[in-house]
Formats: structure tokens, sequence, C-alpha cells
């Protein structure tokens, strides 16, 4: 098949799955890119943004580095966050196969570039207009929602509004990097390492 009948298809693969991109949006939610299961397999198909390589894999602090470790479905429920040399992982899960709603927002001095991961109907991963701030909103059934983000060379993130079913998600519920480290309090401020 020719590159340039391979492009078509992934161009026409593209826009259906755009065509098919949830729109609920959460209440108050500014001018977004949302993403869902049709977007997932869409933004799949096509190549990655061009993006400041070594920024994105430059470390962050250390209690945010690296995938916890024995990560799987069905772990204690919370959101896990992490970085690596691919970017930021915000994953969601929790005990058993009971309807959990995660939601919270993740603001970035720099634009932002997601992918979303495990996704399916009604879960919610959004760009704010100027790409800064990702709100994310998952009906995890025990299972792993998540998304992948790349911050283009920001010095800081801010996680806030964490909840679960509605309610604050506590500190303690929040894993951060390899140890599974909590922050102190919601919202919290990561740095990169300099």
């Amino acid at each position: 098949m020719s590159r340039r009948l391979i492009w078509a298809a992934v161009a026409s693969t593209a826009a259906a799955g755009a065509a098919l991109v949830s729109a609920a949006l959460p209440a108050g939610a500014s001018s977004t890119t949302a993403m869902s299961t049709a977007a997932n397999t869409a933004t799949a198909s096509q190549p990655a943004a061009a993006s400041n390589g070594d920024c994105d894999r430059g470390p962050w602090q250390d209690r945010v580095q690296g995938r916890p470790a024995g990560f799987d479905a069905g772990d204690k429920g919370g959101d896990y966050l992490w970085h690596d040399t691919d970017g930021f992982h915000l994953r969601v899960t929790h005990k058993g196969d009971d309807r959990a709603v995660y939601a919270g927002v993740i603001h970035s001095p720099t634009p932002m570039r997601i992918e979303p991961v495990h996704l399916e109907g009604g879960d919610v991963a959004q760009l704010s207009a100027d790409h800064r701030t990702l709100t994310f909103r998952f009906a995890d059934y025990g299972h792993i929602d998540g998304v992948d983000f790349h911050t283009d060379c920001a010095p800081r993130l801010r996680v806030a509004d964490l909840t679960v079913g509605g309610q604050p998600l506590p500190a303690n519920r929040v894993y951060l990097g390899a140890d599974r480290a909590h922050p102190a309090s919601v919202p919290f401020t990561l740095h990169r390492d300099r």
C-alpha cells in the first residue's frame, strides 16, 4: 500500500474518531479538547506531536519519579501519578467492581498534550483552550483509567480539586511515584528537578 493511501486511511480514522469524541464536560469547563475511547484509537494511530523531548524526559522531584512498583488494576483506590522518560502518567483504580468516579484538575504554566489510556464512554480527559489545564473525570469499575500527558518544559504542576464520588479525595489516597508517596495535602504542587 502506498504512503499516500496509508496516510489517507490514518486521516480518515482520526476524523471518524474525532466525530465520536465525548462532548460531556464537567460544569464550568471552558472550551476544550475532550477524549474518549474512540479518540484514544484515533490518537494512537497518529504520530506524536513535536515537543522538546529533553524537557519531557528530564526528571522531576524524587517523590513523583517512577511507576509505582507492582501497580495494577484493583489496587488501593485512588489517584496514581508518576513521571518517567515518557512524561507524566495519571491512573485511577480501586478494589472491587463497583463504580467510583474520580475527577480532578492539573494546571501547568506551559501548554500540555494528552493521550487517553483505557477510557470508556463517558470518561473525560480534556485540555482548556490554552492547553494549560487538564480536567479529568473517570468512572472506574476496578480496572485502570487514565491519561498520559506532556508538559513542554513546565517548571511545576499544580494538582487540585481531586474527588471521588463527588467528595474530596484525601491526600492518603493520592500515590506519587515509585514509592507511592502521599502529598501533605490536596491541592499540591510538583516541581521539576533542576
